[in-house]
């Protein structure tokens, strides 16, 4: 240290600047290479309001769409209306997000739900969403019998019908629980948990081939039942053209989590905008076993579905439909009690008919919500041009309705006389003098980063903004701690290969 010292002393004033100069240089440098480079795997970034550049705002940015967010208060994110999108810059690619949220709640009884997400799908638009907060399983978990609340899980009974939640798991695993004689689909809800309960229709035979000609527009999912030996799935699309962007098209047949066959389609126009539309094919076919399968097909929306024949008549669509291009007097049926409706087109407003009663969109790109009672409920459309959206799924026929998933505690739960258990993969966020602190985990290996950004989405099913409306969400602070391979682990998978 003396020898050091001693050194430094005998420098001039120049050559001392130019050291200085140079350590300076070094820090910045050494610096600027760990927040690129990331070598220990793992970082953190935090929004903090009313803090500004200080609060890494450079980072956790753009927050859209403007009329979503009241700007008024700057000492707080105050969302008015969902989703709200916003961006995270991230030097490379990761493996996790761990987000922390904490916010105060201003929300209502028809607000009960907050979640975060991030991109998985640029095409579909498709978000891998986590909770955040859920009123209704937080009441229910101090008013029902708790046989299991862990990190990981939490049970719920209306009464005590099990005392160990591993025996309950067992007979769940094989369909068979106690007090549920139609199977768990029956009795079962769930939250932000998956489950598979077993599903057949051993007395099954397709009467024909079912040929669905109502056009369905962008990307969806539906359940198909098949019975043993050959199936067919025949698709024809139509490529609108409206759009700048190319407009690739795959299906997927999954059973189970497993892809059993597949099939893509390029997009090679040099013009997908020229309003000029193009036909398309996808064939798919193979021999399986009696069971249920799930189709996905991915697709923006300028791509429409103008035929689909099956081998099977029981086909049902999950969650969402959008049908267009048709002539009108449109009869649907789901197994969910509501419908969310949207139109963006003028012309499709009018009336709409849900479970036997009558009801009216009278403006374009307002969220309407109905509901109707328990059961099969009949939609009839004068119009469409639609979108249709709930927790159930939609079918163009009650005979053709079939659904495997167990009843989902959403924004709409109701617990009737039939549910028996909820299962829930959720914690609720800490309170400390009305500030809320809350967890999630996303996973990133999946999500889309695009030029080192990724995509999130904060969603508050319900809240829409109205005139005079008095509920929003304020956010204090976003913090996303993001974990991924150190250096070594990178390099040691580089001699690897």
């Amino acid at each position: 240290m003396k020898k050091l010292k001693s050194i430094w002393q005998k420098w001039s004033f120049l050559r001392k600047l130019r050291g200085i100069f140079g350590l300076i240089i070094l820090i910045l440098a050494l610096g600027f290479l760990y927040f690129k480079i990331v070598p220990f795997g793992s970082i953190t970034y935090s929004r903090i309001w009313p803090r500004g550049l200080a609060s890494g705002k450079g980072f956790i940015y753009d927050f859209k769409p403007a009329e979503r967010i009241d700007l008024a208060d700057s000492s707080a994110l105050r969302i008015v209306a969902e989703p709200v999108y916003f961006s995270l810059y991230a030097p490379r690619a990761f493996d996790k997000a761990e987000v922390t949220v904490k916010y105060q709640d201003k929300l209502g009884t028809s607000t009960p739900i907050i979640e975060i997400g991030v991109l998985r799908d640029k095409l579909t638009g498709q978000y891998e969403l986590q909770p955040i907060q859920n009123d209704i399983i937080d009441r229910y978990r101090f008013s029902l019998p708790r046989l299991e609340d862990s990190p990981g899980r939490l049970i719920l009974q209306t009464e005590k019908y099990y005392d160990n939640p591993v025996e309950f798991a067992k007979d769940l695993q094989a369909g068979n629980i106690k007090n549920c004689p139609g199977g768990p689909a029956s009795c079962v809800a769930a939250y932000n948990y998956s489950l598979s309960p077993a599903f057949s229709l051993p007395d099954y035979n397709p009467i024909s081939p079912l040929v669905i000609t109502q056009p369905l527009r962008g990307a969806r999912q539906f359940y198909v039942y098949f019975k043993s030996g050959v199936w067919r799935l025949a698709f024809d699309f139509v490529d609108l053209n409206f759009d700048k962007g190319q407009d690739p098209i795959t299906v997927n047949v999954y059973a189970g989590d497993e892809i059993i066959a597949t099939e893509s389609l390029p997009d090679n126009n040099p013009t997908p905008d020229n309003g000029q539309s193009e036909k398309k094919n996808i064939i798919l076919s193979g021999q399986r076993a009696a069971g249920l399968y799930r189709v996905e097909v991915k697709a923006s929306d300028d791509i429409v579905m103008s035929k689909l024949n099956s081998s099977s008549d029981k086909i049902s669509f999950i969650n969402k439909i959008w049908p267009v291009q048709g002539t009108g007097n449109l009869t649907l049926f789901t197994d969910a009690s509501y419908i969310g409706v949207v139109t963006l087109n003028p012309a499709s407003l009018g009336e709409l008919g849900f479970g036997g009663k009558k009801f009216n969109l009278d403006k374009t790109y307002k969220q309407f919500s109905f509901s109707a009672g328990v059961g099969v409920n009949k939609i009839n459309l004068s119009k469409d041009d639609l979108v249709l959206e709930n927790s159930g799924v939609f079918a163009f026929s009650a005979a053709s309705l079939i659904n495997p998933a167990v009843k989902k505690v959403d924004r709409y739960f109701i617990l009737s006389d039939n549910i028996k258990y909820i299962i829930a993969a959720y914690q609720r966020p800490l309170e400390n003098n009305g500030l809320k602190t809350a967890q999630a985990i996303l996973d990133l290996k999946k999500a889309v980063n695009e030029k080192n950004k990724y995509t999130f989405l904060i969603s508050i099913p319900g809240l829409d903004g109205a005139p005079g409306a008095s509920e929003y969400l304020e956010i204090k602070e976003i913090s996303i701690k993001l974990t991924g391979k150190t250096v070594l682990e990178k390099i040691g998978e580089i001699f690897k290969k």
